[in-house]
């Protein structure tokens, strides 16, 4: 072997060496960024979305219930306890739509001195889930302490924003002036949906929502003054109202000139398209945030892109 020929050899092998230490450090440099961000497990849309626009990219966010799935019929899977008990934080929101979770603070699924439970109720007035005008009569069977739906509110949603990125901040204080500047920046774009809200509201003609379905948004109702009749309460879990409801939201509609009835996101719209068709009014689609589709999820909307989609939905209604 010619004296060039070992030199290249010997300069390949030093080359390889070096590649290879280099993709080490770089996988043990991941791995250690990895494991040094905060796991974080929420159970609803919109802490999932308040969660993700504060930590952004400096912790690890996991979407328990996942884009389509029924908030009110969803119950945990053994991988999903799974995450839970693994994670740093879980956030929940608690009630009779998350009775499950309950259950799980009661086991010994979840070491209390490992994870950190945040439960954003705690940070807004809570209000009584009441009886909707219209609705099917199940109200006693589903009547809870208090109504679950606080992120309907937009001043709630600030709320919830700023106590989450306070607790963040708590746990992970390398990032706080991150957490606060994100957390402060969300907060203005909600607020800015919430003042185009009051624009529409303030120029309403009637004060009255109609749902051809379930009506969670007793808070956002409260925020703006406004009313609602419907086919079902807020946490009903009930598929097809009766005769007499269904009657009665027609009448309702003739009565009081209404232009449009509401479905809620997930539904089918069948009911308010049946209402629809006899009472001579228009449907529309409402996002109450009590999840997501699959596709809006994939494409990235938000909480603040959602409810500006609203907007054009209550200037037909209220109108």
């Amino acid at each position: 072997m010619s004296k060039n020929l070992k030199i290249i050899i010997i300069v390949i092998v030093i080359l390889l060496i070096a590649i290879i230490s280099f993709s080490f450090s770089l996988k043990g440099k991941k791995s250690e960024d990895s494991s040094n961000k905060l796991n974080i497990v929420v159970t609803t849309f919109s802490t999932y979305d308040f969660t993700k626009q504060i930590v952004q990219n400096n912790a690890e966010v996991t979407y328990l219930m996942g884009p389509g799935a029924d908030s009110h019929g969803y119950e945990p899977s053994a991988k999903d306890l799974i995450k839970i008990k693994e994670s740093d934080v879980f956030i929940y929101i608690g009630g009779e739509m998350e009775n499950w979770v309950d259950k799980v603070l009661k086991s010994d699924t979840i070491d209390e001195n490992k994870t950190k439970l945040i439960k954003v109720t705690d940070c807004v007035e809570t209000i009584e889930e009441v009886e909707v005008d219209g609705a099917e009569d199940t109200y006693e069977e589903e009547h809870n302490a208090f109504d679950e739906h606080i992120w309907t509110s937009p001043t709630n949603a600030k709320k919830m924003v700023k106590y989450l990125s306070e607790e963040f901040t708590k746990l992970d204080s390398k990032n706080k002036e991150i957490y606060q500047k994100n957390a402060d920046n969300y907060i203005a774009k909600i607020e800015d949906v919430r003042i185009k809200i009051q624009e529409i509201v303030s120029n309403k003609k009637r004060d009255i929502l109609v749902f051809g379905d379930k009506m969670p948004m007793q808070y956002f109702l409260n925020e703006f003054g406004l009313r609602a009749s419907a086919a079902f309460n807020g946490c009903s879990t009930e598929a097809e109202p009766s005769t007499k409801t269904i009657t009665y939201l027609i009448n309702k509609i003739k009565e009081e000139n209404i232009p449009v009835i509401l479905y809620i996101e997930l539904g089918t719209g069948n009911t308010a398209k049946s209402i629809a068709n006899e009472a001579g009014c228009k449907v529309m689609q409402i996002q109450t945030l009590h999840n997501i589709s699959k596709k809006d999820f994939d494409s990235g909307e938000t909480y603040v892109s959602l409810m500006t989609r609203n907007l054009e939905v209550l200037k037909e209604a209220l109108n």
